[in-house]
């Protein structure tokens, strides 16, 4: 039986992200980390706050002994679940703060490049999404510019950050040139003939730049330490 990682480990370890949207984010959800998702995140949207934390429990229940990560994007579902994660996109400031669903939750946000690092260091967010990842069809200046002050397997580890916006199949191989080792991508699994087979696609392309990296072995081995 293999131990479970923390959530911590689990996240710095991560490559594919996934944002499901509110009709998606039921127990099929769980099925996305069969084929290269690391990290879902269940949408809200219209459904109540009970509706939606019986969806994660459910999706999470069904990836049992996997290490795939399930975060909420609202806090009262995260709280009613116990999601692994809380991710508010823009969170805007909070005059009591942020609470975590529980003690060891981790909490992620976006950001729209190097000058809002800062937002992605701990305190209190673990980790962040950055983009646009994707513009005129090719990798944005902000992934290169994140890539290159925040190398994502340099030693000592930095923040933990995915390239986010425009990401496809289509895609995923620039903005992976451009030095990204990780990727949020919603629309383009959605929307696609085959949600499953565009997951792989991209979770592909992500492994093999991810084994082809000189420090991942080396980053790798730090985070399970």
């Amino acid at each position: 039986m293999t131990a479970p990682l923390s959530l911590t480990t689990r996240l710095r370890l991560a490559r594919l992200a996934i944002v499901v949207p509110p009709q998606f984010s039921g127990p099929e959800a769980a099925d996305f980390a069969a084929h290269g998702a690391d990290l879902l995140i269940l949408t809200k949207g219209e459904r109540s706050v009970e509706e939606a934390a019986e969806g994660l429990r459910v999706a999470r229940n069904r990836l049992f002994g996997l290490q795939t990560v399930v975060a909420a994007d609202d806090s009262d579902v995260a709280e009613a679940a116990g999601a692994d994660v809380l991710f508010l996109k823009r969170p805007g400031w909070r005059p009591f703060g942020i609470k975590r669903p529980h003690e060891y939750a981790l909490l992620g946000r976006s950001i729209d490049g190097v000058a809002d690092v800062d937002k992605i260091d701990g305190d209190p967010f673990d980790f962040g999404f950055v983009g646009p990842a994707v513009e005129r069809g090719d990798a944005s200046a902000a992934v290169a510019e994140m890539a290159a002050q925040y190398p994502p397997t340099a030693l000592p580890a930095g923040p933990v950050w995915f390239a986010a916006g425009g990401i496809s199949s289509q895609t995923i191989e620039a903005v992976v040139a451009a030095g990204a080792r990780r990727a949020t991508v919603s629309t383009a699994i959605f929307t696609a003939a085959d949600p499953f087979h565009e997951t792989r696609a991209i979770a592909d392309v992500l492994k093999a730049a991810w084994d082809a990296d000189p420090g991942s072995q080396d980053y790798g081995m730090a985070a399970f330490r």
